[in-house]
């Protein structure tokens, strides 16, 4: 009985050692589409407000692309229900494994795509 118990437990923690070393979260495997193209560090999806590639070089950002701009958090929670957004405007940044920035506060995201490695 102890043997089964210990292998048991080792599958158990063989298993969660994998799921941890998979740095991809759920946005970058079920939506590709949400995570930056070429060269760029980052994508950043807003809700609510209005952001421009000039906007974002007018504060020496230039990391970011694409930039997709919606009208309506609700409409956002229909496609990614995930993101869970609760008001706008809201900004959304992803990298290349996934997630890194929800925020509805707009000096907190330009702070943190001008300071990345923060």
């Amino acid at each position: 009985m102890k043997k089964i118990t210990y292998v048991s437990l080792i599958i158990l923690i063989l298993s969660m050692l994998v799921a941890c070393t998979n740095e991809k979260d759920d946005f970058a495997r079920i939506h590709p589409n949400l995570l930056p193209s070429g060269d760029h560090r980052y994508s950043l999806h807003t809700v609510g407000k209005e952001i421009t590639v000039d906007l974002l070089e007018n504060h020496n950002i230039t990391n970011v692309g694409p930039i997709t701009n919606t009208s309506s958090y609700e409409s956002l929670n229909e496609q990614y229900p995930k993101l869970e957004l609760k008001k706008e405007p809201a900004f959304i940044v992803f990298d290349e494994n996934g997630l890194v920035l929800k925020t509805y506060d707009y000096e907190e995201m330009i702070d943190f795509l001008q300071n990345p490695d923060k």
